[in-house]
């Protein structure tokens, strides 16, 4: 279970700016099938707690001799009106990834980004660091390339995205913090910009 000052993805603000509470529930298999299903309310402005959105996902992970774990899947996303999202609230990704120790990549391919029936793909490079058992550093940068320009005008610009944070935990809880930031314009997500950089904080804990 957590709560974030706001739901930041590829650095777009799929709150509206708003806080959201969020629950998620995985299994992982021995023999490395994996599923999850994440589901958020987000703090409205007159309405009170509303459903914000629902993220299913599916996969295959497999770990080499070498250490590096290589995992394939599809993830499903629907988001409500109460989203910051004007339109086109929902899509699927396929997914290819490989991760070490430290660093890992993945490539996501998508045949509807955000209800554009058009295709595109985003890859990205994560990290991660262990300064303690209990503090850790972690980023990401990506980049969003539109495959095809039917619903940007004619506008395929690559968007780069990009996140940073810190994880502390205490007890049960990790209290979490993290910069996130994006380039390029926003008509691809048909909502409302936001800021292109914002300070995400949050409080998770396990069940």
């Amino acid at each position: 279970m957590s709560v974030f000052s706001d739901d930041r993805f590829r650095g777009i603000s799929f709150s509206d700016g708003r806080p959201v509470g969020v629950l998620d529930i995985s299994y992982d298999a021995r023999n490395g099938l994996y599923g999850a299903v994440s589901g958020s309310a987000v703090a409205t402005a007159h309405e009170g707690a509303k459903l914000l959105g629902l993220t299913l996902n599916g996969g295959y992970a497999s770990r080499f001799r070498s250490g590096l774990t290589a995992d394939v899947g599809v993830i499903y996303s629907r988001y409500s009106h109460y989203s910051g999202i004007a339109e086109g609230r929902a899509y699927t990704e396929v997914y290819a990834g490989l991760a070490g120790r430290f660093l890992g990549a993945r490539v996501s391919v998508s045949p509807n980004y955000l209800g554009a029936q058009e295709w595109t793909l985003h890859s990205e490079i994560n990290a991660h660091l262990d300064f303690t058992p209990k503090l850790i550093l972690d980023g990401e940068v990506g980049v969003l390339i539109p495959m095809s320009s039917g619903r940007y005008n004619g506008d395929s610009q690559a968007r780069v995205d990009a996140r940073v944070g810190l994880a502390q935990r205490v007890g049960p809880v990790t209290f979490h913090a993290a910069l996130t930031t994006r380039s390029g314009r926003t008509e691809i997500y048909s909502g409302r910009g936001h800021n292109r950089t914002a300070l995400v904080f949050g409080i998770s804990s396990a069940l």
